[in-house]
C-alpha cells in the first residue's frame, strides 16, 4: 500500500495543530496493507508522542471504528487520548486518526507477569461494562459461532491447496477429521448465540495491543472496535496469548475464571458456556490461519515483507500450530492427530502435552 512520506505527514500535523515544535522528530513505526503508523515527538525526551494513523482510502470504516474506540474508551482511561479524526485526509490521500500516546512498551512477544494478566482482565471487564448506547459501530468480531465457522471455510480451502503435496497428506487427513468434529460441536451449540446481548468490544485485545506505561496498561489499535459478543472476545484473546506462550496455562485459567466472575453482574446467562465453547474450537481456526500464513511466507521466498525474520517466525509458528492441535483435541476429548507426525514435513517439532 502506498503511504504518505514523513515530510508530508509532518506538514499535515503542523497544518492541523498537532505539532508546533520546529525540531519535531517523526518516525514511521509500522505499515500494513490497510494503514500506516507515524510517531511525532516534540522533543527528544518528550513524555508522550502524537501518533498519526493513516488509512488507505478504501478503509474509511476501519478508521471510523478506530476513532470511535479512542473517543469512547480514551474518556475512561482504557485507550490513548483521541486528538482528531479526519475521515477524508485530502492532503495525504486517506483518513487520518491522531491520538496522544504516553511513553510505553508493547507486551507482545513477551511473557506477561501475573500483574499484567490481572490488569488485562480489569481492562476488558471495564470495557465490556461500558454502555452499548455509546457505540454506533459493530465490531469486526464474528457475531455468532455459525458466522465464525462460515468465515473459516475459505481458509480451509486455501490450506488444502497450499499443502496438496503428498508429503503433507497426514496433516490434511488429520485436519479433515478435526474439521468434522468441530462442525458437530458448532452445530450442537449454535443456539447459545441466539439473541446474545452486544456490548462494546475492542476487536483484537491481544498482548501486542497492550501498552505498559509503567503505571497502567492501555489498549491500542482500535480498528476492530464496536458492539460484539464479549464471550468471543475474551476467549479469542486469552487463547491467542496462551498459544503464543505469552501467558502460561495457569495464567490462562486465572484470567478466564477472574473474567467470568467479574462479568457475573452483567446477567448474561450463557456467557460462561459461550466462553468455553468458543475457546475449545477457536484453535482450529488459528491452525488454519497460521498454516496458510506460513505458506505465503514460503511462497514469497527470502524477499518476503510479511515478517522481519522468516526463519524465526516459521519456527515459532510451527510450535504454536503444534500446541493448537494438542489444545483442540484435549478440549474436545479427541486423539486423531499426532502433532509430531502431522508436522514432520516441516522439520523437527517437539511439543509437551500440558
Amino acid at each position: 500500500m502506498p503511504t504518505p512520506g514523513l515530510e508530508q505527514i509532518l506538514d499535515y500535523a503542523r497544518r492541523h495543530g498537532l505539532s508546533s515544535a520546529p525540531e519535531a522528530h517523526i518516525t514511521l513505526l509500522s505499515r500494513s496493507f490497510d494503514s500506516a503508523l507515524y510517531s511525532i515527538a516534540e522533543a527528544k525526551d518528550a513524555a508522550d508522542y502524537v501518533i498519526l494513523k493513516y488509512f488507505a482510502p478504501d478503509q474509511t470504516d476501519l478508521a471510523r471504528r478506530e476513532a470511535e474506540g479512542l473517543r469512547v474508551c480514551g474518556a475512561v482511561g482504557l485507550a490513548p487520548e483521541l486528538l482528531s479524526f479526519d475521515d477524508i485526509g485530502a492532503t495525504v490521500g486517506g483518513p487520518i486518526v491522531a491520538y496522544r500516546e504516553p511513553r510505553s512498551r508493547s507486551l507482545g512477544d513477551t511473557r506477561l507477569t501475573d500483574d499484567h494478566v490481572r490488569q488485562w482482565s480489569f481492562l476488558l471487564l471495564t470495557l465490556h461494562h461500558l454502555s452499548a448506547a455509546k457505540v454506533q459501530h459493530n465490531s469486526i468480531l464474528s457475531a455468532t459461532l455459525t458466522q465464525w465457522w462460515e468465515r473459516l471455510q475459505p481458509l480451509w480451502n486455501e490450506t488444502r491447496a497450499a499443502y496438496s503435496d503428498p508429503a503433507y497428506a497426514p496433516l490434511i487427513e488429520g485436519l479433515t477429521q478435526l474439521r468434522s468434529y468441530v462442525d458437530v460441536h458448532v452445530q450442537a451449540n449454535k443456539d447459545l448465540w441466539v439473541n446474545v446481548p452486544r456490548r462494546p468490544c475492542h476487536g483484537d485485545p491481544i498482548p501486542v495491543n497492550l501498552m505498559d506505561t509503567g503505571e497502567r496498561l492501555l489498549l491500542t489499535d482500535w480498528g476492530g472496535f464496536g458492539l460484539g459478543d464479549i464471550a468471543m472476545e475474551i476467549a479469542r484473546a486469552a487463547a491467542l496469548a496462551a498459544l503464543n506462550e505469552e501467558i502460561s496455562s495457569e495464567q490462562y485459567v486465572h484470567l478466564m475464571n477472574d473474567y467470568i466472575a467479574g462479568a457475573s453482574d452483567l446477567k448474561d446467562s450463557t456467557l460462561e458456556q459461550r466462553v468455553h465453547i468458543y475457546a475449545s474450537v477457536f484453535p482450529f481456526g488459528f491452525t488454519l490461519f497460521m498454516l496458510t500464513f506460513l505458506a505465503r511466507i514460503q511462497s514469497d521466498g527470502p524477499e518476503t515483507t510479511l515478517v522481519e525474520d522468516p526463519a524465526v517466525y516459521r519456527g515459532r509458528g510451527l510450535m504454536a500450530v503444534a500446541r493448537s492441535l494438542v489444545w483442540i483435541q484435549d478440549a474436545l476429548g479427541l486423539q486423531v492427530v499426532a502433532p509430531n507426525e502431522a508436522l514432520a514435513p516441516f522439520g523437527q517439532i517437539t511439543i509437551a502435552r500440558s
